[in-house]
């Protein structure tokens, strides 16, 4: 049976420092054996589409924190819209603490309301939440935050129909009954394929929860490396486990 690899991007396949050229030849390894390899992020598309060009290919994409799920040529397999109002308003009520940004399906840019001079030019600097009223929004983020763990709490408690994920200082944001597990299992309907998932943070929970084979690193936290199959030192190391499988 074929095997699909699901990994996070963030502090497990992109770093300060870039990709590490390992992982990518791994991947595409991996795949030229008949295995596909997925995104699964809290990230949406223009976030991770120009970092990735030239050098990795994702079979599927779950983003947005599972809210929307692709095939690899960006059709919708799978989307839950945050109607704008809420979007609005847990930017505005956490605007003075965090640096908020919605997430659409645009190819090109990740937007936020708040962008350094040297940030990369895929990121743009929004004005107004306003400016995103008649988008779809499939999730938002609330980042650079000193109250991560207290506000995805708040969140969490005060708003329902919300569900807020921890992701160390930042903190993201889907409809309720969204999760990467819950994306994940959506693109099982559709796939025959052995699952195996990798991440870092506890935002990856709900991945490794529905995967058959899941991976976090020997620099996680031991909480999460309890929940997980293999304790790994990369993505490469992963998809050398799952080949002699």
């Amino acid at each position: 049976m074929s095997k699909i690899l699901f990994s996070d991007f963030d502090g497990t396949l992109f770093f300060k420092a870039g990709f590490h050229q390992e992982d990518i030849e791994a991947i595409q390894t991996f795949q030229e054996a008949g295995n596909k390899f997925a995104l699964c992020t809290g990230r949406p598309l223009g976030g991770v589409l120009a970092l990735m060009e030239g050098k990795i290919k994702p079979d599927y994409h779950v983003l947005c924190t599972g809210g929307l799920v692709l095939d690899k040529d960006y059709h919708v397999v799978y989307g839950q819209e945050i109607p704008f109002y809420l979007v609005k308003e847990v930017c505005q009520k956490y605007e003075n603490e965090t640096i908020t940004g919605p997430h659409c399906l645009d190819k090109d840019y990740l937007y936020f309301a708040h962008v350094p001079s040297d940030a990369p030019s895929y990121i743009k600097q929004f004005d107004s939440i306003d400016e995103f009223k008649d988008r779809k929004i499939y999730s938002f983020s609330l980042i650079e935050s000193k109250r991560a763990k207290e506000i995805t709490d708040e969140i969490n408690k005060y708003y329902p129909s919300l569900h807020a994920f921890q992701n160390v200082n930042a903190i993201d944001v889907v409809k309720k009954g969204c999760s990467k597990g819950q994306g994940i299992l959506k693109l099982e309907e559709l796939i025959n394929d052995e699952t195996a998932g990798i991440g870092d943070s506890y935002n990856d929970l709900e991945m490794f929860k529905v995967v058959d084979h899941s991976f976090t690193f020997k620099t996680s936290p031991k909480d999460i490396q309890q929940q997980t199959s293999f304790v790994v030192s990369s993505v490469k190391e992963a998809i050398e486990i799952l080949k002699e499988d």
